[in-house]
């Protein structure tokens, strides 16, 4: 039975169906865009693809995007409402803040807001001496974070970016962090946000903190995150944008230009070059696979697991089924089969089938199938013939004295 015949496999489009893109899938991508920048990374955060990468493993300076950590950290750390009090400490770090002052009291989403809007470096330094009693335990705990997510080629030396020797990232390790901050919904309402007002105690008038992000502004489809500079840094920024139901993150480091017109030439051509499928559905991915034992021939089952990939446009390849053979009895449920699909990056991952029907078992299939049972019936056969033989013979001598 050929594979054509043996079974049916229907891809779920995901984002012809979803997206409702205009593009054909069949049109020539893009080139890719020439980035003004020293690192960049273009990741899909579901798929943990890389679409596109710039000296994605060198060793820069991350300013502010530092605070990334901080963010996700304290988001960890448990309910974002609590109150704190502020040390002397934050407000001894100096350049960009929120100007606390020793002994406020505030809340960590209302620090958290500071840390990511404004990128205040006291509101960091607040945080991380809240959510684990001193800075230096905090920086310990972020190191930690840091391995826990994969980021190899990250050491962290404070909470807030300020330049310091031996503090350092790559641009594939923070677009590993910036996927971990947009996991968290939390963190995506405020790096989304262009401006929020938080107390000021001792003020007749609340705190006003912009985002310095300015993608926000001029592309309604960008939703984060972080902007960073320093002069040993240079102008760096982790983008999101969500364009129909589909996120893509970009991280810039060291750029010449402004960060954000950099990141959105990441993010758009991205979007135009390239398509999110569902290489194999558990809802869509049905088979047909052969079955031998049963009272049918065949057994309908479909893929066990979604298998999502990022694929450039018009190059979509449908899994093909592993040739195997059922054996009956079965049970909705049971693996059948397996799918073999062939991933972006020239892998191959394989699917179980799952039947979504039962077939009984066939007794002179069972019979005529298994050598026990065929020898079983062979005994049975010739004991019979033996019993047929024997009152055969044992009956004619009886026959010719009665004559």
């Amino acid at each position: 039975m050929t594979a054509a015949a043996m079974h049916r496999i229907v891809p779920l489009v995901v984002a012809a169906l979803c997206f409702g893109l205009a593009m054909s899938a069949e049109a020539d991508a893009p080139s890719p865009p020439d980035v003004s920048c020293g690192s960049a990374v273009l990741i899909d955060p579901e798929t943990g693809q890389i679409l596109l990468e710039k000296d994605a493993d060198q060793r820069r300076f991350m300013a502010s995007l530092t605070k990334m950590m901080t963010a996700l950290l304290v988001a960890e750390s448990g309910d974002l409402r609590r109150t704190v009090t502020v040390g002397s400490g934050p407000t001894r770090v100096g350049e960009t803040t929120m100007n606390l002052a020793a002994g406020e009291e505030i809340s960590l989403e209302h620090l958290l807001t500071g840390v990511l809007l404004s990128s205040a470096n006291d509101a960091a330094t607040a945080c991380a001496e809240a959510v684990s009693g001193s800075v230096e335990a905090f920086v310990q705990r972020m190191n930690e974070r840091a391995r826990e997510l994969g980021m190899t080629n990250t050491q962290f030396q404070n909470p807030h970016g300020l330049h310091e020797e031996g503090h350092y990232s790559t641009a594939h390790d923070l677009a590993l962090l910036a996927v971990a901050v947009m996991n968290r919904p939390e963190l995506r309402a405020i790096v989304s946000t262009r401006e929020a007002t938080v107390p000021w105690p001792g003020r007749p008038y609340e705190r006003t903190l912009r985002n310095r992000n300015r993608l926000l502004a001029q592309w309604p489809e960008a939703d984060g995150i972080k902007t960073g500079y320093t002069r040993q840094a240079g102008n760096c920024l982790a983008a999101s944008a969500y364009v129909d139901g589909w996120r893509l993150i970009a991280i810039v480091l060291g750029c010449d230009r402004e960060p954000w017109v950099e990141a959105r030439k990441l993010l758009e051509w991205g979007y135009e070059s390239f398509l999110k499928v569902a290489l194999v559905s558990t809802e869509l991915t049905e088979a047909t696979v052969e079955v031998r034992g049963g009272v049918r021939e065949t057994v309908r089952a479909r893929a066990a697991e979604d298998v999502i990939a990022v694929v450039p446009r018009g190059e979509f390849q449908e899994p093909e089924l592993v040739q195997s053979v059922a054996r009956a009895p079965i049970a909705a449920g049971d693996v059948v089969g397996s799918l073999a699909v062939l991933m972006p990056d020239g892998t191959q991952r394989v699917v179980d089938l799952t039947a979504t029907e039962g077939v009984r078992g066939s007794l002179w299939a069972l019979v005529t199938g298994d050598r026990r049972y065929m020898l079983a019936l062979a005994v049975i056969v010739a004991l019979a013939v033996g019993v047929l033989v024997h009152g055969a013979t044992s009956e004619a001598p009886g026959a010719r004295r009665a004559g």
